[in-house]
């Protein structure tokens, strides 16, 4: 008798056989292990420590005019403009203020980035206001990588022009699906031309680099129509594509419940649409990078990822990764190498914390475990490499990988088993077919979720 080599499961069974709940490691330990005993003090502690390098500050406006109802992100539902973002500009102003009582030096900006929310529902004199505010605070290099994320709803020429004159470099918009019955079913209408339009501004401006986000698994979408939007951003030709799995939680976003479950695509009909996104996009020219981004060749992105500069954190991922991530506002996650910290995800809790003249942090996680710090690097050379060589890791001393994380080796074995990855004598390399699941197989380091699944599931 011969052996027989087993049969492989094609992509929809292996999804289906190890789809489980896992979180998007934008972090380890992530968000989850956050608690209340890690707050301003710790901070302030970071703050103080003497530095020449480059700090990444990332900016939260938490305002948006309607709700996005498949939203997951820290908003507040407003119409009120500047009766609101007055007082968090001179928020914003007071906690710049603190952060540099504690710092006691004037930092250099190397990497900035405006989130939200909708960062584009302040007007181009309250931008320019924030912009000001910043400048006061820390010395921006020359060539500053300044981003920001608009909404092209209310997107006008004259404010991308205004944008790039204030020094962003980079833009961001979410298109998320072009189909108009889909963005009713999400409540986020906006026309394909004013699509067209707003990337058509961004160049004109430009823009040195231009992201649009897209999302996979909304209510209503078939194959067929998130064709027609793929083919739309093949047309814009955008520097960089984000393409994200929408993670249904009613349970956890209030705001989800608004979307029937049974107006949900099938795992299959999503595992299709994700397959001839990356499909279309490899075939048009952009480079697959981490698990759910494209980039054209000459972003410096896709350079960061083929030379292994790529890193990841709360932003998603990044080129500036090694540098300390400064975040103000509200529910802002700063990163440091040995500490997390969150603010107040509550406005009146952040505002009530500056005016009685405090760092306003809410709560974090003091890292310091080396195990930790090791399952760190590899968890985020996992998902931003899809390799590891446990050789090459910045370690004191050699590292054995299969005799150092034996119980995890035998878990990547079967992982092996269905074509996920391929073990090396001390390493491994994730498959075609892996890439889909990197968040599984990376999950194999990460003992919280060996002892309990959570997070979202993959598809």
């Amino acid at each position: 008798m011969t052996a027989t080599t087993p049969e492989r499961l094609d992509p929809l069974q292996l999804l289906l056989k190890h789809d489980k709940p896992v979180p998007r490691y934008t972090s380890y330990p992530t968000a989850a292990s956050f608690h209340t005993e890690v707050g301003a003090a710790e901070l302030a502690a970071e703050l103080g420590r003497p530095s020449t390098d480059d700090v990444s500050l990332y900016v939260h406006i938490p305002f948006c005019r309607h709700a996005c109802w498949y939203c997951g992100c820290n908003r507040i539902t407003s119409q009120a403009g500047a009766k609101v973002v007055g007082p968090y500009l001179q928020a914003l102003a007071r906690e710049l203020e603190l952060i540099g009582q504690c710092s006691g030096q004037r930092r250099r900006l190397g990497q900035l980035h405006w989130g939200g929310g909708t960062p584009n529902y302040l007007s181009l004199a309250e931008q320019a206001q924030l912009w000001a505010l910043i400048a006061q605070h820390f010395d921006l290099v020359p060539d500053l990588e300044a981003s920001i994320e608009v909404n092209p709803e209310f997107l006008s020429r004259d404010e991308v022009q205004g944008l790039r004159r204030l020094g962003f470099k980079r833009i961001s918009f979410g298109i998320q699906d072009a189909d108009p019955q889909v963005q009713a079913a999400v409540n986020r209408i906006v026309p394909v031309d004013q699509l067209r339009r707003a990337m058509a501004w961004m160049r004109e401006a430009g823009f040195e680099s231009v992201n649009v986000d897209l999302i996979c698994g909304l209510p209503l979408q078939t194959p067929e129509r998130f064709a027609t939007t793929i083919a739309l951003v093949e047309e814009l030709q955008p520097d960089r594509v984000s393409l994200f799995s929408f993670a249904y939680l009613p349970g956890q976003l209030p705001l989800q419940r608004k979307i029937a479950a049974d107006d949900l695509p099938s795992q299959r009909e999503r595992l299709r649409m994700l397959q001839g996104a990356y499909e279309a996009f490899t075939s048009d020219g952009y480079i697959a990078i981490g698990m759910d981004h494209f980039a054209l060749p000459g972003d410096s992105l896709a350079a960061a990822a083929g030379q292994g500069r790529l890193h990841r954190n709360f932003q998603g991922y990044t080129t500036a990764g090694e540098l300390d991530l400064l975040a103000i506002g509200v529910t802002a996650i700063s990163q440091y190498p040995r500490l997390f910290s969150q603010n107040q995800r509550d406005l009146k809790g952040y505002y009530a914390a500056l005016a009685a003249g405090q760092l306003p942090v809410e709560r974090g996680l003091v890292v310091q475990d080396p195990e930790v710090l090791l399952r760190r690097q590899i968890i985020q050379r996992l998902m931003c490499d899809f390799r590891i060589d446990f050789d090459s890791l910045s370690l004191e001393g050699p590292l054995d990988g299969p005799r150092r994380f034996a119980a995890e080796w035998d878990d990547l074995g079967q992982l092996e088993a269905d074509g996920l990855l391929r073990l090396e004598p001390n390493g491994l390399t994730v498959s075609h077919e892996g890439r889909w699941l990197i968040r599984t197989i990376a999950a194999v380091f990460d003992p919280q979720q060996r002892r309990r699944a959570s997070g979202s599931r993959l598809i």
